[in-house]
């Protein structure tokens, strides 16, 4: 009996493929799919969990656009893509570092098969560009501002995200900053504006002067000194305006902006609708020109600032408290 056990075995041990495992080899799929590299070295329990840890990026950023814009929703929108980054790093180190340990001696198992690394990569590719159409039409979508229309809050060049994730039945308020299709026919398709008046207000704007509901919003000048940090964008007087609990920086008096700032204009906003107006007050195209804006036109609220064109110190939450 003991001799058949011991024959039965080294029937067995014979039967067993090996094949060296190539570092580079290792190396590569892990940078193609973080993990992959880890089961091409029989380490699946390992590469699982890092073959995975890409979808922290969405599920960060769908926690961080449920809670109010902050910089620590901004954390959980943007360490989730840093810890990611970090695990491919890791991922494609150790698995360098498990193919050299295998030696030539490795064991080949079940699942050490190039269809199922390509399975395991070509998953990923597609799952991730499904994720990241959903998260961009569905949570966030970046945005590159062109034109000086909403400086002093957002700058031409500056890259923000506009949150679409939003509660059922939820209507633009006095002081969100939104992103709307165009609903002209010449210009771009998305306008970026800030919401001054809902269904029902009346507006009445009158030279520099901002009436809403028979009532002028008050405003706060900021001292020369400190637009230093909007380089050359702004010209005119800057001032925090201030709009149902909303404070956000205008600007206004700039001479060399035609007469969008010197008209006069009134109007009562229609229903499911918003009147917007871009916070450069002078140079912008807004609702004194085409009208207000439908509710099904808004895109999106913006949140954040998350590439500023001039100056780092305006990274992070839009309508923060100027330096």
């Amino acid at each position: 009996m003991s001799q058949a056990s011991n024959n039965c075995r080294k029937i067995n041990m014979a039967s067993e493929v090996t094949l060296r495992r190539v570092p580079w080899i290792a190396l590569a799929l892990s940078f193609l799919a973080a993990g992959v590299g880890h089961v091409y070295c029989g380490k699946i329990v390992k590469g699982l969990p890092l073959y995975f840890a890409w979808l922290l990026v969405p599920l960060g950023g769908i926690v961080a656009a449920m809670g109010r814009p902050s910089a620590l929703s901004l954390g959980l929108l943007l360490l989730p893509a840093v810890l990611v980054l970090v695990v491919y790093l890791y991922a494609a180190m150790d698995a360098w570092r498990l193919a050299r340990q295998a030696g030539s001696d490795y064991v080949l198992r079940d699942y050490n098969r190039a269809g199922v690394y390509w399975l395991l990569i070509v998953g990923q590719l597609v799952f991730s560009i499904g994720l990241i159409f959903g998260v961009r039409n569905f949570v966030y979508e970046a945005f590159v501002i062109p034109t000086k229309s909403m400086s002093p809050t957002i700058l031409a060049g500056d890259r923000i995200l506009a949150r679409k994730l939003l509660p059922i039945h939820h209507f633009p308020q006095r002081g969100d900053l939104i992103v709307y299709r165009n609903p002209m026919p010449t210009g771009g398709s998305r306008f970026l504006g800030r919401v001054v008046a809902v269904a029902g207000d009346k507006v009445e704007i009158g030279g520099e002067r901002l009436s809403i509901n028979g009532k002028e919003l008050e405003r706060d000048r900021v001292t020369q000194g400190s637009l230093k940090l909007l380089g050359k964008q702004v010209s005119g007087r800057v001032a925090y305006e201030e709009n149902s609990g909303h404070r956000y920086l205008v600007a206004y008096g700039d001479t060399a902006g035609g007469a969008q700032g010197q008209t006069y204009f009134e109007t009562t906003v229609p229903q499911r609708q918003v009147f917007v107006l871009g916070d450069n007050r002078d140079r912008s195209n807004d609702s004194r020109n085409f009208g207000s804006i439908h509710i099904g036109d808004v895109i999106g609220y913006v949140d954040y600032v998350f590439w500023p064109s001039e100056t780092w110190s305006r990274f992070g939450v839009v309508d923060a408290e100027f330096p």
